[in-house]
């Protein structure tokens, strides 16, 4: 087959069918029951689409096409994430204009995804830096300003000197070569004992540069409001376990107790935080963060100034990344006062070191050095007291413990902790020990989050205005929503500053200044674009509003009937989400994000209730292509663009290739051999509908057990996207249907046998499935036909099939039980009547009878 001209054939045909136009308007034309079947969107920030996308685009509408052949009403959208830093640097990079570039990454990107054969919802397509996108975006931060959940403030906020905007911690890696995960770590993700001397600092996930902290204005979202809710949702979702534990760590909560510690000339008590109070006994000294409220209170002696206000000013000037990195020797200055430890009443040396981050915890930590390797280094160094509060079992350890050779964390006995000597430290000890330091007012329960709020703001051009103004007399007011969008100017000098102002601030006066919303007066404009990750937040509850009946692409009159970027009725019939495909990197930043917008809308009444706590109940995460054993990337040089192999063997081989590679939640390891293959099974499949061949009425044993049994386990395996085990079903079939044609079987299979072939090979080479479908009689389209069905007690392994030959020659066959298939002279009776046989042996003397058990009879006659 020639498959450029089939795939441009079917293409075309789809189309003017509307074979995949999904019916958005009204239940009275579905043909069933609905199911939105969503991938991530692409981001257009390259020459094109690889095949680790293509990977992952082709999964999802295999998944899709399966659904829409059990009837269901499928509706496939697709969309470009054009928006963001990705997208403006590779504009940068090859000298044209972002607005220029996104229309030219436009028309390739569909393209490509044309190509590949997806069912997607054309008429429904969108693009995140299209105004009429964008101004829902602004929409939705204006309805985050009214509920108080937007907010300005200064910050101490990751920069990166390359990408030269700020990042928000969920866009900060931290490489730590000790730790092997699929997820990388965040910024700032360290617990009050997790820190690691491994720890190498900080790096921006775009780039890999290393990120340094800025104290800046910025704009926020209160997403930390939402922490419980966040949480407590993990539980009812059907997501992969290795993302909902990303997020159940990034959200990070923790019930531990506030500790006071005074100080002599301080009002306030300088409090700690920390889970483990059992040790609080073993506190020999505290640490404060050089930015931590008190160091400019306390009463630092003479002789301790300089040295503190220098290490303060040091400390300032270098990066939280460049901090932590440091972990190993650790640095600290003295400040000669002394705290009070209120649960002894001993007196403890106040530190300052950089270690310590004024944004984690309360910005300041009790020193238990014995039980603790981060603090016993630091008191090691400084030769600080060591107290052990807890004896181990373990006799070795214990001993090192005593004799301060290490630090150790474990369970055991409380020792040197006045009445609770004795007591297990992390059972009754520890219950104890909290209930005795609360009814004495030292502390009280208090829950942390290592949850931060979402820094929205990016000083960069490629993005969304934020529809804020700025009124000397009213302050920061929303733009006013009748006057959405706030358009993106085009900017001859788009590049981004080192000295972090954003880009917009050169746009022309008219665009920069307008009038206050409030009052009127002369005001100006926000300068800071939105975050990229807030487009994508939200995109899929546009998808279906995008009306294709009032014309092409756009539906104006229900957008300004609605006033809201989805429309109520739509959004009721098609969300939640019934399956949402895509990478598990997505972890602690898109798939958050989107959650915490979900329960927004839904809390200001513009979602109804009724739709569910979660905009993706299902998700599946997919795997990774690699090339050559390492991941795709420009340096390596082993990025595989699919154009060539489409090009070469066609869509459909390239899909089968990829879903068979392996399994789709792991991915494989690309080959060119592995292509080929793919396209000689296709022409095989050719082979047999082209092929000339009898009819039979109707299916006899073997091919109705053969095809039942296909059915079964393919059906099976597309319910659990176990694409790999599907084809591995499909091609034992093929090799059953080919033994006919090599007069090994000579029973003729009916046109079903081959149609059952054609409808389990259609979700993953469509192109092929329909031509082949054309050819066999099949009413058009292979794809809007009912998934083939199959009888258990067919699709059982009850029976076995026994070959009857004379004189070598296959006459027919026998149905057995398997206990029966055994039982030579039973088998050769019956084969002597079978009625296909018995004609055979007219005339004719059995001489020998050959019996292989469970296969086969052989009659030799003469």
């Amino acid at each position: 087959m020639d498959h450029k001209t089939i795939e441009s054939k079917w293409r075309k045909i789809w189309k003017e069918k509307g074979v995949y136009r999904a019916k958005l308007q009204s239940r009275a034309k579905s043909r069933g029951k609905k199911f939105y079947n969503l991938m991530m969107f692409p981001y257009p920030s390259a020459e094109g689409l690889h095949v680790g996308n293509m990977y992952a685009f082709t999964g999802a509408d295999v998944y899709g096409r399966f659904q829409a052949m059990r009837g269901y009403d499928v509706f496939e959208p697709i969309g470009l994430d054009g928006f963001g830093i990705h997208s403006e640097n590779y504009a940068i990079k090859i000298g044209i204009h972002p607005m220029d570039q996104a229309k030219i990454s436009e028309k390739r990107f569909y393209d490509q995804l044309s190509r590949i054969g997806n069912r997607f919802s054309w008429e429904q397509r969108l693009e995140t830096y299209d105004p009429e996108y964008y101004q829902w975006t602004q929409w939705l931060f204006v309805q985050m300003w009214k509920a108080g959940l937007a907010y300005r403030k200064k910050a101490s906020v990751n920069w990166c000197p390359s990408c030269k905007t700020v990042l928000a911690d969920e866009q900060v890696l931290v490489r730590m070569p000790s730790i092997s995960s699929s997820l990388s770590l965040r910024a700032e993700g360290l617990s009050e004992r997790s820190e690691s001397k491994d720890n190498l600092g900080g790096v921006c996930e775009r780039c890999s540069t290393v990120v340094e902290k800025r104290e800046t204005e910025q704009w926020f979202f209160r997403i930390t409001e939402y922490a419980d809710r966040l949480l407590d949702n993990l539980k009812k979702i059907d997501w992969p376990k290795k993302i909902t534990i990303a997020q159940e760590q990034w959200i990070g909560k923790s019930r531990g107790l506030s500790i006071d510690f005074t100080v002599k000339g301080v009002k306030r008590p300088i409090t700690i935080w920390t889970k483990f109070w059992e040790t609080v006994f073993g506190t020999t000294y505290l640490v404060l963060a050089p930015e931590h409220w008190s160091v400019e209170l306390l009463q630092v002696p003479n002789l301790n100034k300089k040295a503190v206000d220098d290490y303060v000013k040091m400390a300032k000037n270098k990066s939280d990344q460049e901090r932590l990195a440091g972990a190993g020797d650790k640095t600290g200055v003295f400040t000669g006062v002394m705290a009070t430890n209120p649960v002894n009443g001993e007196s403890v040396p106040v530190w300052i070191a950089d270690y310590v981050l004024k944004d984690v915890g309360t910005g300041a930590v009790m020193g238990v050095p014995a039980h603790d390797e981060r603090d016993f280094a630091f008191a090691k160094k400084f030769k600080l007291g060591i107290i052990q509060v807890v004896n181990y079992p373990d006799k070795k350890i214990d001993e090192q413990v005593k004799n301060q050779e290490i630090s150790y964390e474990g369970e055991g006995k409380l020792v040197n902790s006045g009445e609770f000597d004795g007591l297990d430290a992390w059972g009754e000890g520890k219950a104890k020990m909290a209930e005795w330091i609360i009814s004495k007012k030292f502390a009280r329960w208090e829950t942390n989050y290592h949850l931060r709020d979402w820094l929205i703001s990016r000083q960069r051009y490629w993005g969304p205005p934020i529809p804020m103004i700025f009124c000397e007399k009213c302050q920061w007011q929303a733009e006013k929503e009748a006057n959405l969008p706030v358009v993106l100017p085009y900017l001859k000098n788009f590049k981004p500053t080192d000295d972090g102002r954003p880009p917009l601030e050169r746009a022309e006066k008219s665009w920069l200044y307008t009038k206050c919303p409030k009052c009127g007066g002369q005001a100006k404009r926000e300068t800071e674009v939105s975050d990229t990750f807030l487009d994508s937040s939200w995109y899929f509850l546009r998808y279906p509003s995008i009306s294709s009946e009032e014309s092409p692409r756009r539906a104006p009159a229900r957008r300004l009937l609605v006033g809201q970027p989805f429309d109520p009725e739509i959004t009721k019939r098609w969300l939640p989400v019934d399956a949402y495909i895509g990478g598990a990197e997505h972890a602690v930043l898109h798939l958050l994000y989107s959650r915490f917008v979900w329960m927004a809308l839904r809390d200001w009444g513009y979602l109804p209730k009724k739709l569910g706590d979660e905009p993706f109940p299902f998700l599946y995460g997919h795997g990774l292509i690699i090339k050559d054993g390492a991941k795709m990337s420009k340096s390596r040089g082993n990025v595989v663009i699919p154009d060539k192999y489409i090009d070469r063997y066609g869509a459909d081989a390239l899909r089968l290739y990829l879903m068979f590679i392996g399994p789709y939640d792991q991915g494989g390891d690309f080959s060119d051999t592995g292509m080929r293959g793919m396209s000689r099974f296709l022409a095989r499949i050719e082979k047999l509908v082209n092929s000339p061949r009898g009819e039979a009425k109707h299916s006899t044993p073997g091919w109705n057990r053969l095809q039942h049994q296909t059915v079964k386990r393919v059906t099976q395996a597309m319910k659990n996207l176990r694409y790999n085990v599907a084809l591995a079903a499909l091609m034992e079939y093929v090799n059953g249907l080919e033994k006919y044609f090599t007069s090994e079987v000579k029973e003729v299979p009916t046109s079903e046998v081959f149609k059952s072939l054609i409808l389990m090979l259609a979700p993953f080479a469509p192109y092929v499935s329909e031509e082949l479908w054309e050819k066999l009689g099949g009413k058009f389209s292979v794809h809007q036909q009912p998934w083939p069905k199959f009888e258990e007690r067919l699709a059982t392994n009850t029976t076995s099939f026994v070959v009857v030959q004379v004189n070598g020659k296959y006459r027919g066959g026998l149905e057995v039980k398997p206990g029966e298939a055994k039982n030579k002279a039973l088998m050769i009776k019956r084969a002597r009547f079978c009625a296909n046989v018995a004609k055979h042996l007219i005339g004719k003397t059995i001489i020998k009878a050959v019996f292989v058990p469970g296969r086969l009879v052989n009659l030799v006659v003469k």
